[in-house]
């Protein structure tokens, strides 16, 4: 398992601006990925989020805990039967699940309940991770940007991606599985 404490900024982005921003990085890479999303009563109590992510014929079992702008996230590479078995809500033994263990939560209690389907765009650039995805879910389909920082460099990086595309930001926008459960 592995972790790291990650900082990014969410907007949420028409179609058009989705276009003009993913044209002016020609060089981007483009992969399908799906989301399964995990939840529980003491999870959403906590506001943590839990997921299976499919990527390339990989998959990986990711929590997310806040802290403050950040959060602390926890990945944990797993093969196809073990996500199948996760899916099938039962959830084995794994370095996660004693994570959330430590945070009172009872895996036992976690269910599969939604899941998103993202086309992803990743632009590397010096101070971030630029990502455009175009998301689908429970018959809603939504453009947004995402820039993980990867230095402290990356705020100034954003503030000038935002002038440079006219970018409203005043706060993240909704998580992915925050906006998939309020249309469930």
């Amino acid at each position: 398992m592995n972790t790291n404490k990650e900082i990014e900024y969410k907007i949420l982005l028409d179609e058009k601006t989705f276009s003009n921003i993913l044209s002016a990085y020609p060089d981007h890479k483009s992969y399908t990925q799906i989301n399964y999303y995990l939840t529980s009563k003491e999870l959403q109590e906590k506001k943590y989020a839990l997921r299976v992510r499919e990527k390339e014929g990989r998959y990986e079992l990711t929590l997310k805990i806040p802290q403050g702008f950040a959060k602390m996230e926890y990945n944990l590479d797993i093969n196809e039967n073990t996500a199948k078995e996760i899916l099938a809500d039962h959830m084995p033994k794994n370095d996660i699940t004693d994570v959330l263990e430590e945070h009172g939560i009872d895996p036992s209690l976690i269910i599969h309940n939604a899941s998103l389907k993202t086309i992803r765009h990743d632009i590397i650039l010096d101070y971030g991770v630029l990502s455009l995805d175009e998301n689908f879910y429970n018959q809603k389909h939504d453009f947004e940007m995402e820039f993980e920082l990867t230095d402290e460099k990356g705020h100034q990086q954003f503030n000038e991606l935002k002038e440079q595309f006219h970018l409203d930001y005043t706060k993240n926008a909704p998580s992915k599985i925050k906006r998939v459960l309020a249309t469930m």
